[in-house]
């Protein structure tokens, strides 16, 4: 026993450590999550919480050091969503499908947000990325349609295919400020992306010799404003993959 449902909330004691996988998965009879305190929950298990579509509050406590793949998985009635202070990665398909999810708060010593992690959480409007974020994994952010603004931290020493795919109201993103490979078509389907800043003073390669957008979205090069160093103008116009921007500025 690590709990108890209460009118319809569901009450994690204070002597649970874990909650185990697929502890609650598919609970309907859930609205929301608490945690006795002072609480000693240092990990909550991979799908845990998977499929409770009528889940809108959590209120993860501060002794969280892990969470597991999918915890919060298509918990499509979850608004809002605060990670504590000592988790330091974020696990594959976290809230993916999460209709419902407006904000996301994350903590300032996050280091890894795993693939899928935010896929289809098409209310997410916007999201600061901590300094020290260094890895951003497949698909992370793919989907998210009311999203309109991404800062990747200067830290960032990876960010992988399709990062930001099909964030259909993303308008500015800026890329940090380091030489590293970047993941194919991590804005592929960005259809209202204008100005895109790219903080390298050396053009980022890409994986698999792809580009920024899909083959056929050439449209996109036309329309979005490529901003980069004032003494890396001529290298970018240059680049493979960079190249392709009509308007390259400083």
């Amino acid at each position: 026993m690590i709990g108890f449902i209460l009118a319809a909330v569901l009450i994690i004691d204070n002597k649970t450590e874990t909650i185990p996988s697929y502890a609650y998965a598919d609970r309907e009879d859930i609205t929301e999550v608490r945690f006795e305190t002072p609480s000693r929950v240092r990990e909550i298990g991979e799908y845990a919480f998977l499929g409770c579509t009528n889940l809108k509050s959590v209120e993860l406590p501060g002794s969280l050091e892990k969470i597991g793949e999918g915890a919060f998985r298509e918990c499509s009635s979850l608004e809002t969503l605060s990670i504590p202070t000592q988790v330091k990665a974020l696990p594959k398909y976290m809230c993916s499908w999460d209709s419902a999810l407006r904000a996301v708060s994350l903590p300032a010593g996050l280091q890894d947000i795993g693939s899928h992690a935010f896929i289809y959480c098409t209310e997410l409007e916007s999201i600061k990325i901590p300094a020290s974020v260094y890895h951003i994994g497949s698909n992370a952010f793919s989907c998210c349609k009311s999203l309109r603004e991404i800062e990747l931290p200067a830290r960032m020493k990876e960010l992988e295919s399709y990062a930001f795919s099909e964030c259909e109201s993303l308008e500015k993103g800026v890329l940090p400020s380091n030489k590293n490979m970047l993941g194919e078509l991590i804005f592929s389907g960005c259809r209202n992306l204008r100005v895109l800043t790219v903080m390298s003073p050396v053009p980022p390669t890409f994986d698999c010799n792809s580009f920024i957008f899909e083959p056929d979205e050439t449209d996109l090069y036309r329309q979005c404003h490529l901003h980069v160093p004032a003494t890396s103008r001529r290298a970018y116009t240059h680049a493979p993959g960079w190249r392709l921007f009509t308007s390259i500025n400083n």
